[in-house]
C-alpha cells in the first residue's frame, strides 16, 4: 500500500496519506436494520486546515521502528525516525481507542537503544527437554544445564548474532542463531552434569533445537529511548521502552 508521510513546516502537523483515506466506511442503522454508507475524507481537515502553509515530504527510516508492544496490539505506542534530507524526526504513532484512526506526531530527537541484553528461551527448552527426553531428566540437572547455556549466551556478542536473525511479534527482540563453536561449548560443559545415556540425549537435544525457530535460539532483547537536548544542550531522556 502507498503512503505520504507530509509534515506541515509551520506547525509540525503530520498527516501519513494512504489510499484508505477515501475508503467508503458502513454503519448499521439498528432501528431500520440496514447498512447506512458514509463517504471518508481524512485529508480533507489537513489540507485545509493548512491551506497555504510549507508542506514538505518526509522519509520514513523504517528499520527504527520501536514499540514495547507486540506488532499485533492495536492500541501500541510506536516510534520512528523519518527525515526531510535536513533534519532528523522521530514520529510517535498510536491510536486511543480501536475505532479511531492513527495518529502521528512529531517529537524533536532521535531514538537511541539504551541496552541489549542476551538471554536464553529457559522456559522453552525447559517444557521441551521434559517432552522430548525419557525417561526424565531431573529439575536439578537442568536447571544447570540452563545456568549453563546461559553462561555461553552471555559471552556472545549481540550485534554480531542480530546479522543472522529473525524480529518477533515485538520489535525489540529477535531469535538469533547460536554457530557451531557456541554449541559446543554448551556440550561439553554438560558432560560435568549427565550421565552417559543422559548426556547423548542433551546433546542430541542441543543439535536438533539449535535452528532460528527451536528453542535453543537465544533472545536478543533491547531496551529504546527518545533523548533530546534541552536548551543548555545537556542531554535528556524523553521517553523508554522497556521489556519485562
Amino acid at each position: 500500500m502507498q503512503s505520504r508521510l507530509l509534515r506541515c513546516v509551520e506547525c509540525d502537523e503530520i498527516i501519513n496519506m494512504t489510499e484508505h483515506d477515501f475508503s467508503v466506511e458502513y454503519y448499521y442503522d439498528e432501528e431500520n436494520e440496514r447498512f447506512i454508507e458514509h463517504p471518508k475524507d481524512d485529508r480533507k481537515s489537513f489540507i485545509t486546515g493548512h491551506r497555504g502553509h510549507d508542506i514538505e515530504e518526509l522519509r520514513v527510516n523504517k528499520a527504527t521502528y520501536v514499540s514495547d508492544r507486540p506488532y499485533s496490539e492495536p492500541l501500541k505506542t510506536g516510534y520512528f525516525e523519518a527525515t526531510n534530507g535536513r533534519e532528523t524526526f522521530v514520529i510517535k504513532k498510536y491510536r486511543d481507542t480501536i475505532e479511531s484512526p492513527i495518529t502521528y506526531e512529531l517529537i524533536n530527537g532521535h531514538i537511541e537503544i539504551v541496552s541489549v541484553e542476551l538471554k536464553i528461551q529457559n522456559e522453552e527448552i525447559r517444557r521441551q527437554i521434559r517432552t522430548e527426553i525419557s525417561p526424565p531428566i531431573s529439575e536439578d540437572k537442568i536447571t544447570r544445564l540452563m545456568w549453563v547455556m546461559q553462561r555461553v549466551v552471555s559471552q556472545l556478542n549481540a550485534n554480531i548474532l542480530l546479522h543472522d536473525s529473525l524480529e518477533s511479534d515485538n520489535p525489540l527482540i529477535s531469535y538469533c542463531k547460536l554457530d557451531n563453536r557456541s554449541l559446543e561449548d554448551m556440550i561439553e560443559l554438560g558432560k560435568d552434569i549427565f550421565e552417559k545415556e543422559e548426556f547423548k540425549k542433551i546433546r542430541d537435544f542441543i543439535y536438533a533445537n539449535s535452528g532460528h525457530d527451536g528453542v535453543m535460539a537465544p533472545l536478543v532483547k533491547r531496551q529504546f529511548a527518545i533523548k533530546n537536548f534541552c536548551q543548555t544542550g545537556k542531554r535528556v531522556q524523553v521517553k523508554q521502552g522497556m521489556l519485562s
